[in-house]
C-alpha cells in the first residue's frame, strides 16, 4: 500500500495535468502555516476623488505611497531623471524590455498628479532609457550616459557583471543602482540595491517546492538527485550557489551542476549531459528568456521525465515549441507570478495594475506590445516604487529640497516595513549580502497550469523563518563555490 504521502502527490499531479493544482490543495499538502502561509496583499480603499486624466486603478497603484495627497496643489519642483539600464535586445532582454511598460505606468500615475510630493513640492519624474545588451562595457557607457547627459538619480537594471563594472562609477556619483539580485550587493557597492524580484530567495525555494511534489527517499529506495545548469556568467554564478546550499539543505544529492558558454546556440547537448545524470530534478537556474525555452524544446524532445524548476518561465514563448500537457507534467515551477493571476483578488493592486496595462498595451491598445503581459512587466517597479517611498520619507527632514540617495537608503533601512507588489516588505540583507541594501518581501512560487496555460501562483512564502533552519548548510555550499560577498 503506497504510504498517504505518495497518494497525496499522485492527486496533486493529477489535478496539475487535469487543469492545474487549486492554492488551498498545495498549501494543504504543504502543512504551511502561521508566518509561511498564504499572504494576498489587498489594495486599500480609495476615498479621494481622481484628478482629470487619473483613473480610479491609476489611484489604486498610487495607494503605495505614503503622502502622496493626491488632488492637493503644491509648489512644483525640478524634474528627477531616472535611467532603466538592462538588455532592450538579445537573449537577455526577456529580463530588461518588458520592465519599461511597468515603470512607465508608475511614473505616469505619479505625474498625473502633479510629480512625486517630497517635502512639500510634487516633483515630475521622467525615465530615460540604455540598452546595455547584456554587455559590462556597453552598462558602463550607458551609465556614464545616463548620469552625466540626464542626471538620474536611480537606475533600472538587471545586474549581474553589469553591476560590477558600472558600481565604481555609480558609487562616485551617488546614484541608485536597482538590481534584480541581491548577490549583487556588497558593502564595497553602498549604492546597489535588490530583492525585488525575490532572487535568490525563489531559486531557494525551488528545491522546496520540488522537494514537496516529489515521492521521499523512502518510497524511492534512493536519495533524490538535483542537477543545475545555465549559462554561464556572474549572475548565475551566484544565484546558482544559493540554489545549490538551499537543495542540499532539503536533502537532495547534487548529481550535476554545470554552466554553458553565454554563446550557446546548440542546447541538444547540454540537456543531454544533465539528464545523463538521471536527476530527480533539473534546475534551469538563472538561463536567460531564449535559452530556457529552447532548453525546455530538448528536455520535451529527449523526454525528460522529471521535475523542472527555474528562475523564470516564458509560458507564451514555451509553448509554441512544447505541448502544455508535457509541461504540466513536469510541474515548471518558478516565482515570476502574473499580476493578472486569480490569487490576487478581484479587488487587488494586481489587478488594477493588470487594468491599466491591458488597456495601455494589450492586445489592441494604442501602444500594443504584441504579447502578453509578463512577470517582468512589473519586476522593475518594486525598487522603483520603494525608492519613491523612501524620498518622501526622507524628505520631511529636507522641505523644499530633494533628499539624497544616502538619506533616501536610510530611511528605508528605519522603516519597519512598507508596501511592495508582492507584499509588506523591509529592508534585510547583511547577513547574506553583507549590507542591508536588499528588500525582503514574501516569496509567490507558481506552477505551470493546464487550464490557464500559464503559470499560477500555488504558495506565497516567508523567507526568513525557513531559511533560519537551514542556512547553515546554506553557507557552507556558497563559500565553497567562492560566492560569498567577502570572496568575490
Amino acid at each position: 500500500m503506497k504510504h498517504d504521502r505518495q497518494d497525496k502527490l499522485d492527486k496533486l499531479h493529477e489535478q496539475n495535468k487535469n487543469g492545474g493544482i487549486a492554492r488551498r490543495d498545495f498549501i494543504k499538502f504543504l502543512g504551511m502555516a502561521g508566518p509561511a502561509s498564504a499572504l494576498v496583499l489587498a489594495a486599500p480603499s480609495v476615498a479621494e476623488s481622481a484628478p482629470a486624466g487619473l483613473s480610479e486603478d491609476e489611484m489604486v497603484i498610487l495607494s503605495h505611497l505614503p503622502d502622496q495627497q493626491i488632488g492637493k496643489k503644491y509648489p512644483k519642483g525640478e524634474t528627477i531623471n531616472v535611467g532603466f539600464l538592462c538588455a532592450l535586445s538579445g537573449p537577455d532582454a526577456g529580463w530588461g524590455l518588458p520592465g519599461i511598460t511597468g515603470n512607465t505606468i508608475w511614473i505616469d500615475a505619479v505625474n498625473k498628479t502633479g510629480g512625486l510630493l517630497v517635502g512639500g513640492k510634487r516633483y515630475p519624474l521622467k525615465m530615460h532609457a540604455f540598452d546595455d545588451e547584456a554587455n559590462a562595457a556597453k552598462a558602463l557607457q550607458g551609465a556614464r550616459q545616463l548620469v552625466l547627459e540626464h542626471d538620474v538619480k536611480f537606475i533600472s537594471a538587471i545586474g549581474g557583471d553589469a553591476a560590477n563594472s558600472t558600481a565604481p562609477f555609480l558609487t562616485k556619483h551617488k546614484v541608485v543602482y536597482a538590481s534584480l539580485v541581491p548577490t549583487d550587493c556588497d558593502p564595497k557597492k553602498p549604492y546597489v540595491v535588490a530583492g525585488g524580484d525575490i532572487t535568490p530567495q525563489c531559486n531557494m525555494f525551488n528545491a522546496l517546492i520540488a522537494r514537496m511534489v516529489l515521492p521521499s527517499e523512502k518510497e524511492l529506495g534512493r536519495p533524490l538527485k538535483y542537477a543545475l545548469t545555465t549559462q554561464d556568467c556572474i549572475m548565475s554564478r551566484q544565484v546558482g550557489a544559493w540554489e545549490i546550499g538551499a537543495a542540499k539543505a532539503m536533502g537532495f544529492d547534487i548529481v550535476y551542476e554545470e554552466f554553458f558558454a553565454v554563446d550557446q546556440t546548440d542546447f541538444a547537448p547540454v540537456i543531454t549531459a544533465v539528464m545523463a545524470s538521471k536527476p530527480d530534478v533539473i534546475s534551469l537556474c538563472e538561463a536567460w528568456p531564449e535559452y530556457q525555452t529552447m532548453m525546455w524544446e530538448q528536455l520535451y524532445l529527449q523526454g525528460y521525465k522529471g521535475v523542472v524548476v527555474q528562475n523564470y518561465a516564458d509560458w507564451e514563448t514555451n509553448l509554441t515549441k512544447i505541448p502544455a500537457e508535457y509541461a504540466a507534467a513536469q510541474f515548471g515551477i518558478d516565482s515570476f507570478p502574473l499580476m493578472d493571476d486569480p490569487w490576487w483578488g478581484e479587488t487587488s493592486w494586481q489587478k488594477s495594475f493588470t487594468n491599466v496595462w491591458n488597456k495601455r498595451y494589450g492586445p489592441g491598445a494604442p501602444e500594443d506590445v504584441k504579447r502578453r503581459m509578463t512577470g517582468i512587466d512589473w519586476d522593475h517597479m518594486i525598487w522603483l516604487i520603494p525608492w519613491c517611498i523612501g524620498a518622501q520619507v526622507a524628505g520631511k527632514d529636507t522641505p523644499g529640497k530633494w533628499p539624497s540617495n544616502d538619506a533616501v537608503l536610510a530611511a528605508l533601512r528605519k522603516l519597519p516595513s512598507f508596501p511592495t507588489i508582492l507584499g509588506p516588505g523591509h529592508m534585510s540583507g547583511k547577513e547574506m549580502f553583507g549590507i542591508d541594501n536588499m528588500i525582503e518581501e514574501p516569496v509567490p512560487m507558481c506552477m505551470f497550469n493546464l487550464k490557464a496555460k500559464d503559470k499560477r501562483i500555488v504558495a506565497h512564502l516567508n523567507f526568513e523563518p525557513w531559511y533560519a533552519n537551514i542556512k547553515n548548510v546554506v553557507l557552507k555550499a556558497v563559500r565553497e563555490r567562492g560566492q560569498m560577498w567577502d570572496q568575490r
